[in-house]
């Protein structure tokens, strides 16, 4: 017999009364996103003779200690934790793994009694005095054909239940074997509970095993009560797009009136009313705040049997552009925000590390340095609820580099530049295991095992990516001497959407589809891949399997050195039952000679059979499996629209990224690898130059004065305090805070300028993938600024207000393709320091010229008369900006220094 003591919070009753606790027992070394259900505590239990536990009660004044064995007196001498995998998995995880009273063997084998009655035996003390209840769930968990024998429970000693039946895969507890006692406790008294079988005589049974998948305390009988709630119970993205939805649930069926109580604390309920349909609408309904419910259930005779408390909170867009299954990712909304503001990789307060492993809760990754942080071991996100903007970086952003990064469930990751180099094998950006989570606009490359990877993810989105240059011949660790590994992408979920996304000079895996085996094993995965671009693909483009994938409108250029030309490849490899299949659609095949090739079996896309696979069923269907909740474009029209508008854009697209976007449209390469010689494709970082300048910028102190991840410039345009944290308010109740509506400020092309002033952009450089003949339009969405078209050259006029506007750039060519995106413009904007480099200081200063970073004098000074360079003017710098800093000491020594506005 082992002990143990595991701390929980048992919800009370009422005040006054005894405490409800809630076990879920669990299969052993499974992690609770696996098993455990949630609002339970876990007990985990292997295969052992007893195992013995305390609950604390939450004031911590006292703890229930229970004792499980098998039911002395009885066949049986110990218990086993069995489950159900893919019940766990798709269906409930309370009834789809429960403790068994086994027959165990000195070679810890185990069997059940086919003739005698077995049963299990609760030991409990430490109950408080008084009246209580006890329901369990009798859920078997192996899948076996005909029936297990009814339950007696006995409360120390008096059988105060027969005949519970027990059921064999349910999938819902409504629909799970019950059984349901109360009892009367003295101080002090040990309660012991048995569940014990009792087989029928003249009935066949498989055996004579009993289960109890979970344990209740102190709540009412689940049969007098409401069940099944709509929204479900947790449900964090529950459909209230129209500010409202409907309440519905499962009535007792004693029940002749519904009692309803809701509120947005769990603690402060409120009746709102007495209903005798099982449904409610409820209005007013606001993205931001969770819904706490309850419904008590009143029958005949008035009595009322008080219900458990469900939660749901309305869904809301990651962020406007955010399109496909992981839309309604949450991220750190509502949250925290921390500060990145070092390069360094370690576990201290500052670092990037820190803030993904040593904090916990909702919380927002912003960062004040730009350069490369190096990282020196895999790093992944465990928790939910975290939103990482690289956006907000100043200069050229922020580039991870030499190990790779795994986003975490119901995480918003933007603009995130990750290029890997040479050394040790491991991949790029991942997103495996994840729920409800986006990944957009990130830029990976340089990588050895693969680019990406997503396998067993649920409700995610990757968009706008760019995977590039996997390195090709780069001593993979399981892989001999020579071999190349230049693979992008491995992909799996269920549902899973990949769409404009663009993969260039990759060999393989372009992309590999992972949807692996279910808990039963049959094939699963379903993915939605549309819109992408692949260019100069090696000997792989896209293969693999899962169960649904839809294949649409996808654009795959062949370069000089694409060897083989099949898009889609359905391998069907026996590996699992069920059934793949592929709804394909709208592809086209840009040969190496500009020709292009529609959709077409045996030419375009193929099915192969090995590992003994039973082909039974038809890999090709005509209509999609599932609605894809994105703008589909064709695929001529999504390569355009991709290599105007993918990778890291923002807050600078390196000259990495440019150079992939100009070669894809081009059909060109630059670099060779130094290995394989094929070209486009690298083996080495430093077969195209290895890594490019990311100055090391930091922002002043000054910049977010208030420290709530908005910068003092806006919110001095948008009126709010910048000496107090408004990062959480949502003052137009549109779901998005305002540190989301700065995020999404900068996540698009911006200017920032003074009232009466004017700026000419050339739009050309947002519409890259636009090369006939293209003709540009712009329009303002606000009085206060102006936008004139001369060609592609943009002029904005700022009127004599200050407010955050925007211009929809649209591009049209003389295929009629057209594209939009957004110019944000902030008027009023002005710097709030200037960051100047140590060594210049303590310099004292005659004179000085302060330029862009494309060389026009923006601000001069003749006679500085020796002050100190903190201390003197730069003109109308631009916040967020570099500049270049000429100067003349009263020494007559010249300086130059880069400066960086804050």
């Amino acid at each position: 017999m082992k002990t143990k003591t595991i701390l929980v919070l048992l919800a009370a009753m009422s005040v006054g009364k005894t405490y409800a606790q809630k076990i879920d027992f669990n299969l052993p070394n499974k992690n609770d996103a696996q098993v455990l259900e949630p609002d339970f505590s876990g007990w985990a239990i292997g295969r052992q003779i007893s195992d013995e536990t305390s609950f604390l009660m939450s004031d911590n004044s006292s703890s229930i200690g229970i004792l499980v064995e098998s039911a002395p007196g009885l066949v049986g001498n110990a218990v086993n934790c069995n489950w159900w995998k893919d019940g766990c998995s798709k269906y409930s995880k309370l009834v789809s793994d429960g403790i068994y009273s086994v027959i165990l063997d000195d070679q810890s084998n185990y069997t059940y009694s086919a003739d005698q009655s077995m049963g299990l035996q609760f030991t409990i003390k430490g109950l408080p005095a008084g009246t209580h209840s006890i329901t369990a769930y009798h859920n078997n968990t192996d899948g076996l054909t005909g029936e297990y024998p009814p339950i007696d429970v006995v409360v120390n000693g008096k059988t105060v239940q027969s005949g519970v039946a027990q059921t064999i895969r349910a999938q819902t507890e409504a629909q799970s074997g019950l059984s349901y006692a109360t009892f009367t406790v003295n101080e002090g008294e040990t309660v012991v509970v048995r569940y014990i079988s009792k087989p029928e005589s003249g009935k066949t049974y498989i055996n004579n095993a009993v289960v109890v998948n979970a344990l209740v305390f102190d709540r009412p009988n689940p049969l007098t009560t409401a069940t099944t709630p709509y929204p479900e119970n947790r449900e964090f993205h529950a459909d209230a797009d129209n500010s409202s939805l409907v309440l519905t649930w499962t009535p007792a069926w004693t029940a002749k009136k519904h009692h309803l109580y809701v509120g947005t604390s769990e603690t402060d309920l409120k009746k709102v009313a007495v209903l005798t349909d099982a449904q409610y609408k409820l209005s007013n309904v606001y993205s931001l705040d969770t819904y706490f419910w309850r419904v008590d259930e009143e029958d005949a005779d008035g009595k009322i049997y008080e219900g458990d408390i469900w939660r749901f909170r309305p869904r809301k867009l990651a962020f406007p552009d955010a399109e496909g299954y992981g839309r309604f990712a949450t991220g750190g909304r509502g949250g925290q925000v921390y500060h990145v503001t070092t390069l360094a990789d370690n576990e201290e307060p500052g670092s990037f590390r820190y803030g993904i492993t040593k904090l916990s809760g909702p919380r927002t990754i912003v960062f004040d340095v730009s350069g490369i942080i190096e990282l020196k071991e895999r790093l992944a996100c465990a928790d939910e609820y975290v939103t990482i903007a690289c956006q907000t970086a100043p200069a050229h952003g922020i580039c991870f580099s030499n190990n790779p990064f795994g986003v975490g469930p119901e995480s918003i990751v933007r603009f995130m530049r990750l290029r890997k180099g040479a050394g040790h094998t491991s991949d790029g950006i991942g997103m495996a295991g994840c729920d409800n989570s986006i990944l957009d606009h990130a830029s990976i490359s340089w990588t050895i095992d693969e680019g990406f990877s997503s396998r067993n993810g649920h409700n995610i989105t990757l968009q706008r990516t760019m995977i590039a240059e996997a390195l090709g011949i780069a001593n993979h660790q399981n892989y001999g001497a020579g071999t190349n590994h230049g693979y992008a992408a491995t992909i799996g979920g269920d549902i899973a959407t990949f769409h404009h996304n663009l993969l260039a000079h990759n060999y393989g895996r372009n992309w590999s589809l992972g949807g692996g085996l279910d808990g039963a094993g049959s094939y699963a995965g379903r993915l939605d891949i549309f819109n992408n671009v692949v260019y100069n693909w090696g000997a792989r483009a896209t293969d693999g399997g899962a169960h649904e994938v839809n294949f649409v409108g996808n654009y795959y250029r062949m370069g000089i050195d694409t060897s083989q030309k099949y898009l889609l490849r359905a391998q069907f490899e026996g590996t699992g039952s069920g059934t793949q299949s592929y709804y394909i659609s709208g592809n086209i095949r840009e040969n190496y000679n500009g020709t292009k090739t529609a959709d077409k079996e045996g030419d375009t896309y193929r099915y192969e059979l090995s590992g003994g696979q039973d082909y039974n069923w038809n890999a090709w269907v005509s209509e999609p499996f599932f609605p894809s909740y994105a703008k589909i474009e064709s695929a001529e029209e999504a390569f355009k629209s991709v290599c105007s508008d993918v990778g890291a854009t923002m807050p600078f697209f390196d000259a990495h990224d440019q150079r992939i976007i100009s070669e894809t449209v081009n059909k060109t390469y630059t670099y060779i690898g130094s290995k394989s010689k094929i070209r486009g494709q690298i083996d080495s970082e430093a077969d195209c130059g290895g890594y490019e300048v990311y100055p090391e910028e930091s922002r002043a102190d000054s910049y977010d004065t208030d420290k709530d991840g908005i910068p003092d410039w806006y919110e001095e345009i948008v009126g709010t305090n910048p000496n107090v944290p408004n990062n959480n308010d949502d003052p137009d109740r549109d779901g998005w805070t305002q540190l989301e509506d700065f995020l999404e400020f900068i996540s698009h092309p911006y200017l920032l300028m003074a009232p009466g002033e004017h700026e000419t952009i050339d739009a050309a450089k947002y519409f890259a993938g636009y090369v006939n003949s293209p003709s540009f339009t712009a329009v303002s969405n606000s009085g206060n600024v102006t936008a004139k078209v001369d060609g592609s050259k943009i002029t904005v006029e700022a009127g004599s207000a200050s407010g955050i506007a925007s211009v929809k750039m649209k591009v049209t060519d003389a295929e009629g393709a057209s594209y939009e995106r957004l110019l944000n413009i902030a008027v009023g904007a002005s710097s709030t320091g200037i960051s100047i480099p140590t060594e210049l200081s303590a310099v004292r200063i005659a004179s000085y010229k302060v330029y862009s970073a494309e060389g026009k004098l923006v601000f001069e000074n003749n006679d500085a008369g020796g002050e100190l360079i903190n201390n003197l003017p730069m003109g109308s710098v631009k916040p967020n900006a570099i500049y270049l800093l000429k100067a003349v000491d009263t020494d007559g020594n010249e300086h130059t220094a880069k400066i960086l506005a804050n």
